[in-house]
């Protein structure tokens, strides 16, 4: 590295220094830029996948990391059946995995949690109860399942490669943040359990069905301050370190800061988590503040740690998803403080300035960390004439900086700057001239900028995939949630009419229904408190909808069906479904969903941008409690707010269950403070 001073001095006690790029000077080799679907990254629309995952029509994230789901028989309360249990893997964010492949980005998966069944809890989620204190002594996989858990591991590898279009997995983490004690779901792990099933058991398992065709990433601690609780480890065990190829941590609390022990021992090293939080209260930040705090990160993580690969938290997640009132601001598409439809914040262009340009097999050039007060530079190119620099000015002002390129003759770079100016979102300016390999430029007040020595619109370096074309896959034949209700589909599941019945339930999808027409997915909800909850299951052997919870007094909750595509019911005069079960002291009642009164937060997203969305055409007490199934056929008609224009945009269905406890109770029935809800849906259809 060569730095030298610029013509003119900086003030007493500043930094004012050319940064000098070598081009035969280089560092570790970037496997790529990603983050996680986990959780909340199930539906996108191709649009959204194409601005996260497409390298020229988006911020081209070269690596997803997705969730290796818990099985299907898995119950809301976090358990698994005790006899009969079948312990396979699900794969919620298949969908958002295929669009990803197709468009050039390598996806890997990530286990949180062993089979509820198979750990000394039976239970998926971890020890740490809401209140702060401990539910569970234990909570680990059993050893006698050690083998058991491999195979698991390997099942979800088939899954996506078995699917269409199939995704083959870089590789597989047995055990999200291993040091980590949460509330959601979650094992530990000591890293000499860690070690052991790596080395004597899922090893030899990848080993023998993909040979290094899939690599095992661990341990994936939630921060470096534990890595050693676990690399060494690893390291130390011969077969175990065999079988890593890929060393991870997450970034949480104090940043890596220097730790080098996976590079010495010839193994990749990733940081694959990371978020801003805030323990006091979050919010939601769009702005170049927080994408300036993750590119701060980034830099230091790269340049100082020499990290191979860098993944933020989560690409996606819309309103729902915001229930946490210290994790608001997670995700590069999401809703702001207005509680409006998700869209790229600030940091997600910010994170495309390395993500697009930086591709895998890109190697770091040593370049000047820190040239002058407030800005940060890094520089890396491929094997060929392909050159990216980043330079962070972090200054309220804009720096004025020289930069030198030698061993190499390119004569132009083309800034793209992403910068508080909202026509900056990652956007292309005018080539700069190089003369003799300088050129001196303004960087923009707080600012992430990259130069690059190729026409990024049309070409990506490295790119092994035609976006949209690979393997014959057009893009939007995905399965994708987009609710098009210019051309609505007929519902015509097994029988005209026909919604589902649940027996087109699908375990590795989480999807009911039929792709090529009307299909989607489930979901359960409480309000308006939190003291109101009801999650949704699918009983795939049972095949219905089963939704579980408590209503509290004066609230409401429910359980209902996600549209993926529009739906036109103009052809028929009923709805028909058969429900059963328990739920004294509340009323049932029926709402078909409208594309008019979906909020455009939701996801797929509706049309009602405005505050009074979710005026659903609603029929009230449709059936009483019983506890033998019975069928229910009522005229759409009686619906309120129903018409031919409701007719011809319906986006799914929901029941809720409303408390009576403000109101005299009727049928026998006791109105309660509450009412616990235990009840089944199956056979949903519409009638002449």
């Amino acid at each position: 590295m060569v730095v030298g001073l610029s013509t003119s001095l900086a003030a007493c006690g500043s930094k004012s220094h050319d940064v000098t790029v070598n081009w035969s000077d280089t560092r570790q080799t970037i496997d790529g830029f990603g983050a996680s679907s986990a959780f909340f990254g199930q539906n996108l629309t191709t649009d959204q996948a194409d601005q996260l995952f497409d390298p020229k029509k988006g911020i081209g994230i070269s690596l997803l990391r997705t969730m290796i789901g818990v099985p299907a028989d898995t119950m809301s309360d976090g358990t698994e059946p005790t006899t009969g249990a079948n312990p396979v893997p699900t794969a919620p964010e298949l969908t958002t995995a295929q669009q990803a492949a197709v468009r050039g980005c390598q996806v890997w998966a990530a286990a949180w949690t062993p089979p509820p069944i198979w750990k000394t809890t039976d239970s998926k989620y971890g020890s740490q109860s809401t209140d702060g204190g401990i539910d569970f002594p234990t909570n680990t996989l059993q050893t006698a399942h050690y083998q058991d858990y491999a195979n698991y591991l390997a099942q979800y590898v088939d899954l996506l490669a078995a699917a269409s279009p199939p995704v083959k997995l870089l590789g597989v983490s047995p055990a999200n943040e291993p040091d980590y004690v949460a509330t959601w779901d979650n094992a530990q792990w000591t890293g000499d359990e860690l070690t052991n099933f790596i080395g004597q058991f899922m090893g030899p398992t990848f080993m023998s069905k993909y040979g290094s065709a899939v690599t095992i990433i661990a341990p994936e601690t939630a921060g470096c301050p534990n890595c050693d609780k676990y690399i060494p480890n690893i390291l130390a065990d011969t077969a175990a370190s065999a079988a890593v190829s890929i060393m991870a941590t997450h970034d949480y609390g104090s940043n890596i800061g220097g730790y080098d022990k996976p590079q010495k021992a010839g193994k990749s090293f990733w940081e694959t988590e990371w978020s801003q939080e805030n323990a006091q209260g979050d919010t939601p930040d769009p702005s170049m503040a927080s994408a300036l705090v993750m590119a701060q990160r980034m830099h230091g993580d790269l340049v100082t740690s020499g990290l191979n690969a860098w993944n933020w938290w989560a690409i996606y997640i819309t309103e729902d998803g915001l229930n946490d009132n210290t994790r608001l601001n997670p995700a590069f598409m999401q809703p702001d403080a207005s509680k409006g439809a998700p869209y790229m914040f600030k940091r997600g262009y910010a994170f495309g300035n390395w993500s697009k340009f930086v591709r895998p097999g890109f190697q770091r050039l040593n370049a000047s960390d820190n040239p002058n007060d407030g800005v940060f530079t890094e520089a890396y190119r491929d094997g060929a004439n392909h050159l990216a620099i980043i330079a962070i000015n972090t200054n309220k002002t804009t720096v004025s900086q020289k930069f030198i390129v030698t061993g190499n003759t390119l004569s132009s770079l083309t800034p793209w700057v992403t910068s508080p100016d909202p026509n900056d979102n990652l956007a292309a300016k005018s080539p700069i001239t190089l003369t003799n390999g300088d050129f001196t430029t303004t960087l923009p007040a707080q600012s992430v900028v990259t130069f690059v020595s190729w026409d990024a619109n049309t070409e990506t370096p490295g790119l092994t995939t035609t976006p949209g074309t690979d393997a014959g896959v057009d893009t939007p034949q995905i399965a994708t949630c987009e609710l098009n209700c210019s051309a609505p589909v007929t519902p015509n599941n097994g029988t005209s009419g026909g919604v589902t019945d649940f027996s087109d339930w699908s375990i590795t999808t989480g999807k009911w229904g039929n792709t090529q027409g009307l299909y989607g997915a489930i979901y359960g909800y409480g309000g308006p408190t939190s003291a109101s909850s009801i999650s949704a299951s699918v009983d795939a052997t049972q095949k219905d909808l089963h939704g579980v919870g408590m209503v509290a007094g004066g609230g409401y909750g429910g359980i209902g069906l996600s549209y993926c595509a529009c739906s036109t019911v103009t052809a028929f005069t009923q709805v028909s479904f058969t429900v059963a079960g328990s739920w004294p002291g509340c009323d049932l009642q029926m709402q078909i969903k409208t594309f008019d009164q979906t909020p455009t937060s939701q996801n797929p997203m509706g049309g009602c941008d405005a505050g009074s969305c979710y005026n659903y055409p609603a029929l009230l007490t449709v059936a009483p409690p019983s506890s033998v199934p019975m069928t229910v056929t009522v005229p759409l008609g009686s619906f309120s707010n129903w018409s031919e224009t409701s007719a011809a945009e319906v986006v799914g269905l929901q029941w809720q269950w409303t408390s009576r406890a403000n109101s005299p109770a009727d049928g026998g029935v006791d109105a309660s403070p509450s009412c616990p809800i235990d009840a089944t849906i199956t056979n949903i259809k519409f009638l002449p």
